[in-house]
């Protein structure tokens, strides 16, 4: 097993957790009416989480006693929570088309929030802002999925190499 593969899956680690975090923060600071959902606070958490996992990595590269063990739970628990808020996004946004005003106009993520003028709902956004918030909510949740991929690829590397009895990834088993 190449230890410069899970270096590389790290970097990649690191990018879509910063990106995720990046999208998620911008759009809970987006929020006009009322407090941001509860799954952006959550998708922000995830990608905060992926990139702390993604460090400790990092970290364990150089560090032995990090790996394994511990690199391998950390990578699990970010594993788990970039998939389970790619699917909470997913099942959110379903049936919004970002080009179609009437779908997203009211959804949560996008709308900037809710609220009853009147009798008459009124919602935060603009077509044009609504669809900016739409691209950027399906760019978060394609980002959770592929942060999942890469935690599931380093903990499967990990694991691979682990077995094989290599210790150490960069420095000591080349």
């Amino acid at each position: 097993m190449n230890p410069l593969i899970i270096a590389i899956l790290r970097g990649f680690q690191f990018i879509f957790s910063i990106i995720v975090l990046g999208i998620s923060v911008s759009l809970a600071k987006g929020q006009r009416i009322g407090s941001a959902p509860a799954a952006t606070g959550y998708a922000a958490f995830t990608g905060g989480l992926g990139t702390l996992a993604s460090l400790i990595g990092a970290a364990g590269i150089f560090i032995e006693s990090l790996q394994a063990l511990i690199t391998w739970a950390v990578d699990g628990l970010a594993g788990l929570a970039f998939v389970a808020g790619g699917i909470t996004y997913a099942i959110l946004l379903r049936g919004t088309s970002c080009s179609n005003y009437a779908s997203t106009w009211d959804n949560a993520i996008i709308s900037g929030g809710c609220t009853k003028i009147d009798k008459e709902k009124v919602c935060g956004y603009t077509p044009g802002k609504s669809k900016s918030r739409c691209t950027s909510a399906q760019a978060d949740t394609a980002f959770m999925f592929l942060g999942f991929v890469v935690c599931v690829g380093v903990c499967g590397m990990i694991f691979l190499r682990k077995r094989k009895g290599t210790s150490g990834y960069i420095g000591f088993g080349w």
